[in-house]
């Protein structure tokens, strides 16, 4: 087990967090998109993206 943790941690910890995001994710979203926090959220990555892209050109 201590051989797999030194060979292979970072890469556990990365996905454990990448795992950890998408749950609060759809915990906030739920399974319907069109709730109030669903959409809001929704908007603030459309905003984000949207502002995101204005820079880079």
């Amino acid at each position: 087990m201590k051989e797999i943790f030194q060979e292979y941690g970072g890469i556990l910890i990365t996905v454990v967090a990448i795992l950890a995001i998408i749950v609060v994710i759809t915990a906030v979203i739920g399974t319907d998109a069109n709730s109030v926090m669903g959409k809001a959220f929704k908007d603030l990555i459309t905003s984000f993206f949207k502002q995101a892209q204005t820079h880079i050109k």
